[in-house]
């Protein structure tokens, strides 16, 4: 997990992105479709990422450049299959490169497939996952065991539980832990932690063995048990996943109990994994509208991490809220780096979502680095994309400007061709 993180930090950071006009065998809404019933992913109709085609990689390492260009089609693949469009969904798959995106993206579907009841076409899809050594697919087929068991179906159940068991248990000893965790949590998923807790205390890898007590926890808080929750995650030795097991209670925490949680957070020695348990509970009480409390436990957040990496999401969270000045009080507070700009960026798509485009106007005047104005920039683009005004969006794209990092001018062309195609489709 700490690796995807890094990856995906290091991708935005490297490539660059541009238009590949790409053509398709995938049938889309016809062209008397409504503009109001089009698929949409940021404001813009599918079928315009379809027609426009995946962003170029620019420069940079070639494995982050399949990620990235992957991603852009996992983005796209699961919007579809959220819609229950699910050929269009699998077609997409093989235009992925990158090694674990198409599987993960499969796991997405079928999950999707087996919450719609549609069981075997979920099985066949999380079975033609053939990479050797596969974790994803261990974690497929539980997935969907979980679905047969809310669906009351235990017979069927246990036999995706039994299937993904043997799987995990044919790969070599080193990859077995990982999808042995992911089974765990899956079998607590389903109601059944007894069997969970054996799993998960068989788990010969410790780091994996916390990953497993660590999910186990978040579902017992799920399942409305929150002491349970509490009482395994304190029994979690490593810092870094007692940390994640509280910022996935925290999600599901009454107010009440989110003092209970604080207290937890704060005895956790290591700043770099207490700040993010603080911030997740932060943003449960910004999500109730709880300010006051919120705002004295951000005190403590930036004094442990000034840079904000564990907080960067708050100031979005609370203009999501109207919020804006404590939104931008906290931004002011951050370091000059990618997290300042990214949290600057989630204030002025919230402006821009409350029809306030002079204001996000206005904090973009004020952004001295060009690639903290381009992220700030393409965030109010994105404002009138939600909002159908895509002639605004191409206007305001076009004054990107090349900045210190490789991908700003790539990212301007390839987007203002997304705008411009979405304008051309919603007027047909």
């Amino acid at each position: 997990m700490k690796l995807k993180s890094i990856l995906y930090t290091l991708t935005i950071l490297c490539l660059g992105v541009g238009a590949i006009p790409i053509e398709t065998k995938i049938a889309y809404a016809n062209n008397n479709q409504s503009q109001s019933t089009q698929l949409k992913l940021k404001g813009i109709p599918l079928a315009c990422y379809i027609s426009v085609g995946e962003p170029a990689t620019g420069e940079g390492p070639i494995i982050l450049g399949q990620e990235y260009t992957s991603q852009y089609w996992a983005d796209v693949s699961l919007k579809y299959a959220s819609a229950g469009k699910f050929d269009q969904a699998i077609e997409l798959v093989k235009r992925m490169q990158h090694d674990l995106i198409p599987q993960q993206t499969k796991v997405a579907i079928a999950t999707k497939l087996a919450e719609k009841k549609q069981y075997n076409r979920a099985i066949q899809l999380v079975q033609s996952i053939n990479e050797p050594g596969s974790t994803e697919k261990a974690r497929g087929l539980v997935i969907i065991g979980r679905q047969y068991a809310k669906a009351g179906n235990k017979q069927q159940a246990d036999r995706l539980f039994s299937q993904a068991l043997k799987y995990a248990r044919s790969l070599a000893p080193e990859l077995q832990v990982y999808p042995l965790a992911y089974i765990a949590i899956e079998y607590a998923a389903a109601n059944r932690f007894t069997e969970a807790l054996q799993l998960a205390n068989r788990i010969k890898d410790e780091d994996s063995k916390a990953t497993a007590l660590s999910g186990i926890a978040a579902e017992y808080a799920k399942l409305g048990n929150f002491n349970k929750g509490i009482q395994l995650a304190q029994t979690i030795t490593g810092e870094y996943e007692r940390s994640k097991a509280l910022e996935s209670i925290a999600s599901q925490a009454t107010i009440s109990q989110l003092a209970q949680l604080q207290k937890l957070a704060l005895a956790i020695k290591d700043d770099a994994y207490k700040a993010p348990a603080l911030a997740a509970i932060a943003k449960r009480y910004i999500n109730d509208r709880q300010i006051e409390p919120a705002l004295n436990l951000e005190k403590t957040i930036v004094a442990i991490d000034p840079g904000g990496s564990a907080y960067y999401e708050l100031p979005g969270a609370y203009a999501s809220k109207q919020r804006f000045d404590d939104a931008i009080k906290l931004v002011n507070q951050m370091q000059g780096n990618e997290w300042q700009d990214t949290a600057r960026a989630n204030v002025i798509l919230e402006y821009a979502r409350n029809k306030q485009y002079d204001k996000a106007q206005s904090l973009i005047n004020t952004i001295t680095s060009q690639s903290g104005k381009n992220k700030a920039i393409q965030a109010l683009a994105q404002g009138y994309t939600e909002a159908e005004q895509y002639q605004r969006a191409s206007e305001i794209l076009k004054t990107v400007q090349p900045g210190n990092e490789i991908q700003a001018p790539y990212n301007r062309q390839h987007d203002i061709s997304l705008v411009e195609c979405a304008a051309k489709t919603t007027r047909k």
